[in-house]
This record gives structure tokens, C-alpha cells and sequence, in this order.
């Protein structure tokens, strides 16, 4: 190790700053022709690339807020030829609970780091190591799994309206002790300014119960309809089920767009069990093992899902020149989608409803399902959307994703407590 009193030159190709401690200072990390360098606000140093012997690369667990942005980061140390350590962190603590993510520029600096390691010394050691933390919530993960798939397992034996009414009871009680509770708090209070506090928490309270029943009906997809579709627990208005017959009979595909409504999953089994055809987009699940039970199940009561990546464009394309009828949620945060107003606030939201309906010029249609007393529930589609449309004829991408918030945005506020106010709309 070898201290450096010049200063580095004024722009650097690789360059890593990040502070590893709130006691620590933020350290500034370059690559220069002959070794690696830092610097903070009290010492400077280097390193020759070929007197470091060995990397360790941890996986570690991401705890508190940015761990919604990062679920794991990989950090670092680089072994000296004397003994020293160097470590090279993921993330940068702000302050004490708050850390900003610097995964790009670390990984993009490591990459070029190890190469000119390897360079000057061959038989430098490379290891991949977990740390103890991400070891831990491993373990935890594996455990609450495990508790998971028994739950799963004991709801799919008892009564599903018994037990649904027992979620959602116990789910009032517990859910304003629950961390979302929160977040869910700020946005009801954002979207609605004129209700009072009372107002507020009754709506959370709705929210909550939906949010137990939910549960019990998620893990019972495929028993929630009976042998007749539009009868039983499932209340089906004359013009909606004339929708439906119309879309599956016409040989054309359409484009359906949905919300996380009440039981909002129904509506895709209801429409197959109607002999819709459907082309379901999905993120995927990540409840460990649990998931692929999940998903098998999916497939088997709702038709042809379409996982969410890079290939998802051309999956769906395919999918609609056979005339399935594209159904997708439209409610959630799309981080490179088009910005809307959505409850007086800017936000962004998927286009990609409206990008197939003007790619195949079809009809475009919102379903919704409705919780009702007793455990019932009603499926409802609407009319045809009147999708606006740009100078060249055809439909506006952007307006017309405008056209389907608001749509979304009035299903909610006719029954706020039954959406999920617990995610992250506005960001």
C-alpha cells in the first residue's frame, strides 16, 4: 500500500464514490493506468493492480426503504499483497436508516477492476461468498415459505365463505398495525383532501377487509365459480354477458384492461369459463415454491399467460393475430410508461393497452369485478371505449392511455375500500 499526495486528474473513465458508514466519509474510488486510487476528505492512497491477490464478492440483503428499489446489492473486498483491505460498496449511506443505490456505477467499475486485476496478476482468487444477512433472510424466507404452503394448504380445506369472512375480520384489526398501513394513509389523504380523518380510516378499514378476503379467495381461484358461470356467487348484469358473447364470437381480437378491484383475478376465469379466449399479462410470482402451485393454477382456470420481459411485445403480438383478446392491469407504477393524471396527481402508467389497440385497430373494453354482500360478486364490463385519436386517424398512444386512468380512476372512487391502496402509484 503506497500513499499518494498528488491529486487525480480531473476526469477519470471509471470512477465509485459511496460512504460505507454513517461514521465513515464518503471515499471516491478511480482506475488509473497503473493501479486502482482514493481518496476522501482526509487521506489519499493507492494500489497496484497486481498486489491485489484475492476478491470476495458478497450478496447481501437490502434492508429498510431502498430495499423496494434494490432487493439485494453485491459488495466487495479486495485482499492486498500486505494484509490491507479495500472495501467497495453497493450502496451509499445518506444518513442513519437511509442509503441511495450506486449498484450501477459500482458493478460497471468492478467489471473493469477485475479485468485489469486479472491482467497484471493471473493467479489472482476470485470468490462469491453470501454474507450473514443475506444468509439470514434466506433462512427466514425458507421459513415463512414453509408456513405459507401449510396455510395455502389448510385454506383450500376449509369453507371458503366461513373462512373468507374470518380473513376479513381479523384483517381489520390487524392491518392498522401493519407497515403499508402508512403508506396507504398518505395516498387516501392525497387523493381524497376533503374527507375527514374519520372518513379516511372507515375507507382503510374496507380496504383491509378486502385486502383478508382477497387472500382466501387468491389461494381458491379455480373453486370460486361454479358449474354455471353466471350463477352461484356471481352476479353477471344482461348487458355484460352480451359483451362477452359478442368479443368471443366475432373472430377479432380486442384489448381488455383491468384494476386491482375487490376479487380482482375472477374476471379472467369468468370470461374463460365463458369460452373467452385470453391473453393474460403477469408479473411473476415470488412466493418460493408456493409459486409454481400458483401459477399452475392460474393457467388452468384463466388460459395463455404472458410473463412479463423482454420478449412480452412479440408474445402478445402473436397472441392477438389469433384473436385472443389481450387483458392486463393498468393500475400499477410503469417506471418507463407515459405520464398520466391519475387522482389530481402525475403518474405513470403501462401504454401498452393502448399501443396493441391502434397496432390492430381493435375494440378496447374495462372489466371490473365488484364485492357485494355475502360473499358475491359482480363482473362488469363497459361499453366500448371511444379511444382518442391523433391527426393521422389513428389512436393516440398517450391520450388514450389518459382515457383508460380515468376510467380506472372512476371504478375506485365508487368504492374506494375496494382497492389497494397499499402500493406505490406515485412515485
Amino acid at each position: 500500500m503506497n500513499d499518494v499526495s498528488a491529486s487525480f486528474p480531473v476526469s477519470r473513465e471509471h470512477v465509485h464514490a459511496f460512504r460505507r458508514t454513517i461514521f465513515s466519509p464518503e471515499r471516491t474510488y478511480r482506475l488509473a493506468a497503473d493501479g486502482l486510487q482514493w481518496r476522501d476528505d482526509g487521506a489519499a492512497g493507492a494500489v497496484a493492480y497486481g498486489d491485489i491477490v484475492a476478491v470476495d464478492e458478497y450478496k447481501s440483503k437490502v434492508w429498510g426503504a431502498l430495499a423496494a428499489e434494490l432487493p439485494r446489492r453485491f459488495d466487495y473486498v479486495l485482499y492486498c499483497r500486505d494484509g490491507a483491505r479495500i472495501f467497495l460498496n453497493s450502496t451509499h449511506v445518506v444518513r442513519f436508516r437511509v442509503a441511495e443505490n450506486r449498484a450501477a456505477s459500482c458493478m460497471a467499475f468492478v467489471t473493469e477492476l477485475k479485468a485489469r486485476i486479472a491482467a497484471a496478476n493471473p493467479n489472482v482468487k476470485v470468490f462469491n461468498k453470501l454474507s450473514w444477512s443475506y444468509r439470514l433472510a434466506m433462512a427466514a424466507g425458507r421459513a415463512w415459505y414453509s408456513v405459507g404452503h401449510l396455510l395455502f394448504k389448510l385454506i383450500r380445506r376449509l369453507d371458503i365463505d366461513r373462512t373468507a369472512n374470518f380473513a376479513g375480520w381479523a384483517l381489520r384489526r390487524i392491518g392498522p398495525r401493519l407497515r403499508g398501513h402508512r403508506t396507504a394513509r398518505l395516498n387516501l389523504t392525497a387523493a381524497y383532501p376533503d374527507k375527514s380523518a374519520a372518513e379516511i380510516e372507515r375507507i382503510l378499514a374496507g380496504m383491509w377487509d378486502n385486502v383478508g378476503r382477497l387472500g382466501v379467495e387468491y389461494v381458491n381461484l379455480d373453486r370460486l365459480i361454479g358449474p354455471d358461470p353466471n350463477a352461484g356467487r356471481m352476479i353477471v348484469p344482461d348487458k355484460t354477458l352480451q359483451t362477452l358473447v359478442r368479443l368471443r364470437d366475432d373472430g377479432r381480437p380486442s384489448v381488455f384492461f383491468t384494476s386491482h378491484l375487490a376479487t380482482y383475478e375472477v374476471g379472467a376465469i369468468w370470461g374463460k369459463r365463458n369460452g373467452l379466449d385470453l391473453a393474460i399479462l403477469y408479473n411473476a410470482l415470488d412466493f418460493g415454491p408456493l409459486s409454481e402451485e400458483l401459477l399452475a393454477m392460474r393457467r388452468q382456470c384463466m388460459g395463455r399467460l404472458i410473463a412479463s420481459g423482454p420478449d412480452l411485445p412479440w408474445k402478445v403480438r402473436e397472441a392477438m393475430k389469433e384473436g385472443l383478446h389481450l387483458t392486463l392491469f393498468v393500475d400499477r407504477h410503469q417506471h418507463q410508461g407515459v405520464e398520466v393524471t391519475f387522482f389530481g396527481r402525475r403518474c405513470k402508467a403501462n401504454p401498452i393497452a393502448a399501443r396493441f389497440a391502434r397496432l390492430f385497430e381493435c375494440p378496447v373494453h374495462g372489466f371490473r369485478a365488484v364485492r357485494l354482500p355475502d360473499n358475491r360478486i359482480a363482473i362488469e364490463f363497459t361499453d366500448d371505449i371511444q379511444m382518442p385519436r391523433g391527426p393521422d386517424g389513428k389512436i393516440d398512444v398517450a391520450a388514450g392511455t389518459q382515457t383508460i386512468t380515468d376510467v380506472v380512476e372512476g371504478w375506485i372512487r365508487e368504492r374506494p375500500e375496494q382497492w389497494l391502496w397499499l402500493q406505490r402509484r406515485w412515485r
